[in-house]
């Protein structure tokens, strides 16, 4: 793609990127627009549904008009129409976007891929990593809520866009579909007809209390794996080679981590992803 990867205009790394002028606030709010509809149309609009697992920065490709598309399918899993989730043997995805019920439980679904959303919404608003290199606060979502619980939410936003640089309702109503996205409960996370009607503007952002809920396990109604699920991973999946149908690569899954018990809050799993990206 002539613009290359949403990355390297957020995040500016090395020489050739430094000379990138910062994202204007317009384009911003336009590539969160473009990367939902994309992801709309895979979880609700293609002829199977399509989990896509890895949502993150560098997988959104910028047209010659700064136009969105959601790219490497690789780790995605196309799910038969009786299915609504995918288990795995393994965690696959990227640090920092993947949600806690996943990490834990194995099983992804049209919710994880919300999660990681959530998580590159808020890279995109404010010009952050979603794993930060301050260790008293390491996750960019818990942040940004630290931010809205003291009522300073838009002094999350990228600091190079200047305070006449953004649309103030703009930025808080992405800001809190971000944390909605981001909240530890799947059920309490919106579903993407829900995440396209805000960003539209055709209903309101969602309201976000002023602290992040506790992640709670197992979910209610239980835990459900069914070993059909799991047979499935080692034996097919969506678009790539077949050392990408059952697990990450190496520098974005987990596959020696199997936890026994679950934590209640995100101080307990999150540590072991804050190393890097």
């Amino acid at each position: 793609m002539p613009n290359g990867s949403l990355d390297q205009h957020l995040f500016r790394r090395g020489a050739a990127d430094e000379q990138r002028p910062p994202l204007s606030w317009e384009r911003r709010y336009a590539v969160v627009a473009d990367v939902a509809a994309g992801l709309h149309y895979v979880h609700h609009e293609y002829t199977h549904m399509v989990l896509h697992r890895d949502v993150k920065a560098s997988n959104v490709l910028l047209d010659a008009s700064f136009r969105a598309r959601l790219g490497d399918f690789g780790l995605a899993r196309v799910l038969d129409h009786d299915r609504n989730s995918f288990t795995d043997l393994n965690v696959a995805g990227t640090r920092g976007f993947i949600a806690p019920e996943y990490f834990v439980g194995h099983k992804a679904s049209r919710q994880t891929d919300v999660f990681a959303f959530g998580a590159l919404v808020l890279e995109v608003v404010t010009g952050q990593y979603a794993l930060r290199a301050d260790p008293r606060c390491p996750v960019l979502a818990d942040w940004v809520w630290q931010m809205h619980g003291r009522g300073a939410l838009l002094g999350a936003v990228d600091q190079s866009l200047g305070t006449a640089g953004f649309d103030h309702d703009e930025a808080a109503r992405l800001l809190l579909l971000a944390l909605a996205c981001s909240s530890p409960n799947p059920g309490d996370r919106p579903t993407m007809p829900q995440v396209m009607q805000v960003l539209s503007k055709a209903a309101p952002p969602p309201e976000v209390p002023l602290f992040k809920p506790q992640f709670v396990w197992p979910p209610e109604g239980g835990a459900h794996f069914e070993l059909s699920d799991i047979e499935v991973s080692t034996t097919s999946g969506a678009t790539g080679n077949a050392a990408s149908s059952a697990m990450a690569t190496q520098d974005t899954s987990y596959d020696s981590f199997h936890p026994h018990t679950a934590p209640n809050s995100s101080e307990g799993y999150f540590p072991a992803l804050s190393s890097g990206r």
